[in-house]
């Protein structure tokens, strides 16, 4: 499975089918940020001053393959405007991680109509699925081994996707998730190239976040 594969199924209220604390916004951008964090873990991108270029042949994946084909032609003097804008650049990040998951059979898709408004959702199909994502992202998040690159990034990006409560739901355990999250982001066993992707998807997941939360009280 691909990692944004994995974030979004941590993202995933298993029984409603969204996202849990409404954190649908910032997981784009780290669903973005995943997308371009594993072609760096293929050794697929390079820095070009301060933004992220593509390098090498694209992956067989399509959408690693399309993101790889988008991240030259983003606009952005930085790679946090790059990973913030990749959501329209890709038509769509969340539909496009999301279809596959449903094509397998993993997720479900219905359609409910809320007052005026027409809400998806997406169940879980196959619990056993989000499961191992979620069993192997707490066990890194309050453990004290070692991290895989995989399960690396994914703890990193969990931190701007507010997924704190997903990794660690015992609060006595959520300071040294936060630790391990902060340990993930910054001595993960990945390339430099990562790191920083990691690094400016969690700065742009927290600027859409903020942005959000502004709007929200001023419309309020």
């Amino acid at each position: 499975m691909l990692l944004a594969e994995d974030l979004l199924l941590l993202a995933l209220d298993p029984q409603t089918g969204t996202p849990v604390n409404s954190s649908r916004d910032p997981l784009k951008v780290a669903l973005s940020g995943a997308l371009i964090a594993e072609l760096g873990l293929l050794g697929l991108i390079a820095e070009d001053g301060r933004r992220l270029a593509p390098i090498g042949a694209p992956p067989d994946h399509p959408l690693l393959a399309d993101t790889h084909a988008l991240l030259g032609t983003v606009r952005g003097r930085r790679a946090a405007d790059q990973l913030g804008r990749m959501d329209r650049a890709l038509g769509g990040v969340w539909g496009r991680v999301v279809d596959p998951l449903v094509d397998a059979g993993v997720l479900g898709r219905r359609r409910d109509r809320v007052v005026i408004v027409t809400v998806t959702h997406h169940p879980v199909l196959r619990p056993e699925v989000r499961d191992e994502v979620v069993r192997r992202l707490r066990a890194a998040a309050t453990g004290d081994g070692p991290f895989d690159p995989r399960t690396a990034t994914v703890l990193a990006l969990s931190g701007p996707s507010r997924l704190l409560e997903v990794v660690a739901p015992q609060r006595a355990d959520r300071r040294h998730a936060k630790d391990r999250i902060k340990e993930a982001t910054e001595q993960a066993p990945v390339a430099a190239i990562v790191r920083k992707v990691i690094q400016e998807a969690q700065a742009a997941a927290a600027t859409v976040a903020a942005t959000a939360s502004t709007t929200a009280a001023t419309s309020g």
